[in-house]
């Protein structure tokens, strides 16, 4: 099972993250979309993170809480929406996730997420694979954690939701810096968050700029590749 430090998360998530950060952004208009083609009237909603902008949603009644809360909540609702904000709990033990929420569920109620998939940062990932094997013999979970779709449907569908629809897109982002970089990634709030501890090492910092200035040098930018699962489904 992962280990995450979730302190470390949330200390870093109070000092540095952006509400109106592109990935926020870009995953509150994916579920504004998915929304508009919702026939059922949603009257009572659960809003599991603080990051959706609800500005972009036709929502009546809301309650907006961190998951970790949900037991507390009183009463059953006509839809559950988050952003990203189930990555963690999800890595963790989705089945119980998907149980949880479907307690807070009225018959005939929605569910909707977005996550960020395996497909997900694949040239950071490979860059860095390459840079600790070179300065520590081994890897690092830098990244992530990152969720497969279909074991998500398959959980989905052992804990009785039904009609799960998955939609796909994909966000690239250019940049021209690693220090812009490693800024945004605290603004997005996927910095690594896994409880694991490596000696720093004086080599790996000079081969990872010597590396990502070759990158620049060579093709003028550094690719961040993001690929966003939304889904829907109903209990």
């Amino acid at each position: 099972m992962y280990k995450f430090n979730l302190k470390k998360r949330n200390l870093r998530r109070k000092i540095y993250f952006d509400k109106s950060n592109l990935l926020t952004k870009n995953g509150s208009e994916l579920i504004a979309n998915k929304l508009k083609f919702i026939s059922k009237k949603l009257d009572k909603c659960l809003i599991l993170d603080e990051d959706l902008d609800l500005n972009l949603m036709s929502l009546n009644d809301l309650k907006v809480i961190n998951f970790n809360d949900i037991n507390l909540v009183e009463g059953n609702f006509d839809a559950v929406i988050s952003n990203f904000s189930l990555q963690i709990p999800f890595s963790l033990n989705s089945e119980d996730v998907f149980a949880k929420i479907s307690s807070k569920l009225n018959d005939n109620s929605l569910f909707c997420f977005n996550i960020i998939t395996v497909n997900s940062m694949r040239t950071l990932q490979n860059i860095f694979l390459e840079i600790d094997e070179k300065i520590y013999g081994g890897v690092y979970r830098r990244f992530g954690p990152f969720l497969e779709t279909s074991k998500l449907i398959e959980d989905l569908n052992k804990t009785k939701f039904q009609d799960v629809v998955v939609g796909i897109d994909n966000l690239e982002i250019n940049y021209s810096s690693l220090s812009k970089l490693r800024d945004d990634f605290r603004k997005f709030g996927i910095s690594n968050y896994f409880n694991e501890k490596y000696k720093f090492k004086k080599d790996f910092l000079n081969l990872t700029n010597k590396i990502f200035s070759k990158l620049l040098e060579n093709h003028k930018y550094i690719p961040l590749e993001i690929e966003i699962a939304t889904f829907t489904s109903w209990k």
